[in-house]
């Protein structure tokens, strides 16, 4: 495939100088502030074009299996995704004792039991709530049974000397059903997202007589059989099962949380276990003495309205099950595939492989990248976009970042440690080296990559030319990885955010049809060729 010739440079070597100075003061400049690099320069000194090439073959993976045990958002989801076909999550949750050895008083009553599962949203007006991490719109009902599959902390290893964190996986559902209970404890009534955009309004007892009304963001809640709970909690006080968290969660080995759809449309939520108010809540009265002045008084008991809780601080293992219809098992390994899938959870990943013209020579490096390395040239700027595929997606599968990463080392690239727009707030954060999700030319929506300092390194100091993986990301500030396995187990971990972020994408890949050749992935390098 040809590409384009770079224009001579200019003789005089003065000229060529100022341009070096004007080039790296543009780079160095504004921390705060950023510019690509060919935008509003000095106008007396006109830049060589961009170095152009499409010799890029890109396609799609499928991930088989994630390690779950470690998120720190869960999803439930029982629903049709329009690109991906369906997909059903659901909880495995293990509770934890608040409080071991827990003094509950004299007498007490149990009254209710409630499970708490808090949405993700944040207020956009006053009342008024917006639901983050929610897909789809249909109606649903949700199930909770209890569980009987013991999670353990530690992987007993080939010697049994349990050394090691165990990890759950998220494809372990059909291993667990036959210690989860058939009949579900507790089911909601139908549940329709669109009635979670105003706060939760709670009354609580505090006294026999004192009352408390709380003003709460979006969340499910469900009550749970009080019999169950009486025979876990309350006739067990003084019992070895509340003396320890390790003794109860053997005891009692904990719940299991699903959703089922109402109907054809279906939803896919993720939800905060983590949240200080998510678990299940014990409510009971009690009988305490009250409190008296006179030292030779006999305290009377009094009623007292108390709260226990069982937390999720535990082993939660979130786990999919999914039908999907795209195909990924046969990429094209020569062209590329015409559109790259990129879905997190166990989803697909897309992997690009740069400077993959001919290779005359048979030394493992194309005759492209040779020659761009016998030359003695400055890498200014280097940058790839990628543009979604709007025909392949709607609104559900607009995801606003995507992450780029060497497949080979299983790190992010340095540019990624070195963009100055990295800060606290992953929506803008990182946005020169992860261009996020923009309509910004008539091509439509695109991601834009710089990725200058991988390709200085691979052009001029004859740096690995790696494979690049894509996934999706709801977070770029956070790197740490969970366990995967992939198809052909090229890669054995994926971003944590990726695996906990379910949500997917279509991008127009390297091998696109005539009437797409414009979105077609190309890499754009400006050079400066010093002679």
């Amino acid at each position: 495939m040809k590409k384009k010739k770079l224009n001579p440079m200019q003789r005089n070597p003065i000229i060529k100088f100022v341009l070096l100075i004007v080039i790296s003061a543009s780079l160095l400049s504004c921390d705060e502030d950023f510019m690509e690099t060919g935008n509003n320069l000095i106008n007396t000194i006109e830049l060589p074009p961009l170095y152009e090439t499409d010799n890029i073959i890109a396609y799609s993976k499928r991930v088989n299996q994630v390690e779950t045990s470690n998120l720190t958002m869960h999803s439930l989801a029982d629903f049709t995704d329009p690109v991906y076909g369906d997909f059903k999550s659901s909880v495995l949750a293990q509770l934890q004792l608040s409080q071991t050895n827990n003094d509950f008083g004299t007498d007490p009553q149990l009254d209710s039991v409630t499970l708490t599962l808090p949405f993700f949203s944040r207020l956009v007006e006053e009342n008024v709530y917006e639901l983050d991490s929610v897909y789809g719109s249909g109606e649903f009902v949700l199930k909770v049974y209890r569980s009987n599959q013991f999670l353990r902390n530690l992987n007993p290893g080939p010697d049994g000397d349990f050394t090691e964190m165990q990890s759950y996986y998220s494809d372990q559902l059909p291993e667990f059903l036959p210690n989860i209970e058939s009949t579900p404890i507790a089911e909601s009534e139908p549940i329709d997202l669109a009635d979670y955009t105003t706060p939760l309004s709670l009354v609580q007892r505090s006294g026999t007589e004192s009352v408390d009304t709380l003003s709460l963001s979006p969340r499910i809640r469900l009550n749970l059989p009080v019999d169950l709970f009486n025979e876990v909690i309350l006739d067990k006080i003084g019992s070895p099962e509340l003396a320890s968290n390790a003794n109860f969660v053997n005891f009692f080995r904990g719940l299991y949380i699903e959703v089922e759809r109402i109907g054809q449309d279906g939803a896919s939520m993720h939800f905060d276990l983590n949240n200080d108010d998510a678990g299940v809540t014990l409510h009971y009265q009690t009988q305490r003495q009250g409190f008296v002045t006179n030292e030779e008084e006999e305290p009377e008991f009094e009623t007292n309205w108390n709260r226990f809780n069982l937390n999720f601080e535990g082993i939660n293992v979130n786990l999919f099950d999914d039908s999907f219809t795209v195909d990924a098992s046969n990429p094209n390994l020569e062209e590329g595939d015409e559109n790259l899938y990129l879905k997190g959870g166990a989803g697909y990943y897309s992997v690009m492989e740069l400077f993959t013209g001919p290779d005359s020579d048979g030394d493992g490096v194309s005759d492209e990248l040779q020659d761009l390395r016998d030359r003695n040239v400055l890498v200014n700027d280097a940058q790839i976009d990628l543009y979604l595929n709007e025909e392949a997606t709607d609104s559900i599968n607009r995801v606003n970042r995507i992450i780029v990463f060497n497949i080979d080392k299983n790190e992010v690239l340095i540019d990624y440690i070195r963009d100055r727009t990295a800060g606290t707030l992953p929506a803008s954060s990182r946005v020169s080296h992860l261009g996020p999700l923009m309509n910004v030319d008539s091509l439509g929506l695109r991601y834009r990559l710089r990725i200058t300092d991988y390709i200085n390194q691979v052009i001029t100091q004859d740096s690995t030319n790696a494979k690049l993986g894509l996934m999706v990301t709801d977070n770029v500030n956070v790197t740490g990885s969970v366990e995967a396995q992939t198809t052909d187990n090229q890669i054995e971990s994926i971003f944590r955010q990726t695996a906990q972020f379910t949500k997917g994408t279509v991008l127009h890949g390297s091998n696109t049809s005539e009437e797409d050749e414009e979105k077609r992935i190309k890499l754009k390098i400006q050079l400066t060729e010093i002679n």
